[in-house]
């Protein structure tokens, strides 16, 4: 144990020495006019054999081999990224299939709107000619009807002129008097038959008209009149009998 102390401590002895030397051959013979500061200081340090052995370079760190993914990684990662594809082509399909049935839609709503359209100006147009073809109808009425009816009563004319002429008045017949007679016509013009629907309160005045239809018998001109016209107005005509006149 003493000769392992004893080596160290003989070896830092050896070494201030040199040093000590060095310092004293270095030395001027003479010393300086001008008084040097305060010497500085040695400082002495114990040198063991541990700090006298080189020191040993530190390890370069070794280069980490980057680890092989295993098998089962791989597969994961490309079943992840298939299954993502997967999800981006449905996704894309589904977006695709949107658009392509909003199209649809436009373009059925668009062409219902035309239909509508169509059909709406097509129900104007038959409104209008049914409207055109109703005035025409109705004016080509109305001239039949007041043709129709001016024809009557060119024919009523002339069978009042006939029963005024077989009509006696009687004597007891007064103004304002009024007997009302229903006459039952053939299209032959003959009378089937003729009632007093209104009275004038004067039996013989009421019998004289009449007699005067009866005198009368048969209007032949009532022939040539057409059935309709003679339906309409002939087939049961009323006649006021006055005793100032004979109107219908």
């Amino acid at each position: 144990m003493y000769r392992a102390l004893t080596l160290p401590l003989l070896v830092t002895i050896f070494f201030h020495g040199i040093i000590l030397a060095a310092i004293l051959i270095d030395a001027p013979k003479e010393e300086p006019k001008v008084r040097r500061a305060a010497t500085e200081y040695i400082r002495a340090e114990l040198v063991t054999i541990e700090k006298l052995q080189p020191k040993k370079k530190p390890a370069k760190p070794r280069k980490k081999t980057p680890k092989k993914p295993s098998k089962k990684s791989v597969d994961e990662s490309k079943a992840k990224r298939l299954a993502e594809e997967k999800a981006a082509r449905e996704k894309a399909n589904q977006k695709q299939a949107q658009e392509t049935k909003s199209k649809q839609e436009k373009e059925r709503k668009e062409a219902q709107e035309k239909k509508r359209q169509r059909e709406k100006q097509q129900r104007i147009q038959e409104q209008n000619e049914r409207e055109l073809s109703d005035s025409i109808d109705q004016e080509s009425a109305l001239k039949q009807v007041t043709s129709a009816a001016e024809l009557a009563n060119s024919y009523i004319a002339l069978i009042t002129e006939s029963i005024q002429n077989s009509w006696s008045r009687p004597p007891s017949a007064r103004n304002n008097m009024e007997a009302e007679l229903a006459l039952q016509l053939m299209p032959t013009g003959e009378v089937v038959s003729v009632n007093v629907v209104k009275s004038s309160g004067n039996p013989a005045f009421d019998r004289s008209a009449e007699v005067a239809v009866l005198r009368a018998g048969r209007f032949p001109e009532l022939q040539q009149l057409p059935i309709k016209v003679f339906e309409d107005y002939f087939r049961r005509l009323h006649l006021k009998f006055r005793p100032e006149d004979l109107r219908q």
